[in-house]
């Protein structure tokens, strides 16, 4: 009997406890939505802009931006108006190496926004060797050596090497990692431990010299492989904002048992709203690895 009184009882607490609970609405204030860019340009194309806003805290989904009016400047002349094609807005000039760049944007209900950017001068590869299986990691994933050879110009230059690898029977992509880096040209950015899907480094080590860098990656082969080498020169608003991409990304992943990271803003050169415009120009080759 007394054990039937114990679970009423505990029955009659609970109860109480949950008609005692208060349910508090909270109103978030809404911040002003401003418009967001992405593009990254280069020479010879057209300029590529995709325009959103920002959301509330608890949304999860930036509305795209389909009618505005976009400007486009070069050397501080308008010489265009971006059409919208597909959610992408488009110029009909094609972007020329060493010029200037701006995008004046205007959309109902927001505010104006100006970035600006140039397409650098293009650094071309004097010679790239990859050297198959040259170490072997801890998991028995063989390392590949690339060394790159270039000429580096006088003043602040910025560099993005991307390497992509496609089986040669069936183009396959097979994936590629930045494994065991000790060069220091690559090790000074700090940017390894954010495991980056490309590599971008600075010449404060060589400027005006000639540039030789090793760069250490694993792939997945089962056949030979065509390695592309995507050699970037970038704009400096392109090289921070990489910078801050790869820490972004790589906090994406944390959680409470690895480790919480502390909240990252991301680069952004937008005046007046959010986002970035950049410029790059590239050389690429491709090797046959056997």
């Amino acid at each position: 009997m007394s054990h039937l009184l114990k679970i009423l009882a505990f029955i009659i607490f609970f109860s109480a406890s949950l008609s005692c609970k208060k349910v508090i609405d909270i109103e978030l204030p809404q911040p002003d939505p401003k418009i967001v860019v992405n593009s990254f340009f280069t020479e010879d194309s057209r300029i590529k802009v995709h325009l959103s806003k920002t959301i509330g805290i608890l949304e999860s989904i930036p509305p795209d931006i389909t009618d505005a009016s976009v400007m486009v400047r070069e050397n501080g002349v308008i010489i265009d108006t971006m059409y919208l094609e597909s959610g992408y807005y488009y110029s009909h000039i094609l972007a020329e190496r060493n010029n200037n760049y701006s995008l004046e944007v205007i959309a109902p209900g927001l505010e104006s926004i100006f970035c600006e950017d140039i397409i650098p001068e293009k650094t071309v590869l004097q010679s790239y060797i990859c050297t198959d299986s040259v170490l072997i990691d801890e998991d028995g994933l063989t390392i590949n050596e690339l060394k790159l050879d270039f000429q580096d110009l006088s003043g602040p230059s910025f560099y993005e090497v991307e390497l992509e690898t496609h089986d040669v029977i069936y183009n396959y992509n097979m994936g590629v990692w930045f494994e065991k880096n000790s060069d220091p040209i690559i090790t000074s950015t700090g940017l390894l431990d954010y495991n980056p899907q490309t590599l971008v480094f600075t010449d404060k080590m060589f400027d005006g010299k000639h540039c030789s860098v090793k760069i250490y990656f694993a792939t997945d082969p089962w056949s030979d492989y065509n390695l592309k080498i995507s050699f970037r020169s970038v704009s400096e608003s392109y090289y921070k904002y990489k910078e801050k991409q790869f820490a972004y990304l790589f906090s994406l992943h944390n959680d409470i048992f690895s480790g919480m990271s502390e909240p990252i803003n991301l680069y952004s050169n937008i005046t007046g709203g959010y986002g970035i415009f950049a410029g790059y120009s590239s050389d690429e080759k491709v090797i046959i690895v056997r």
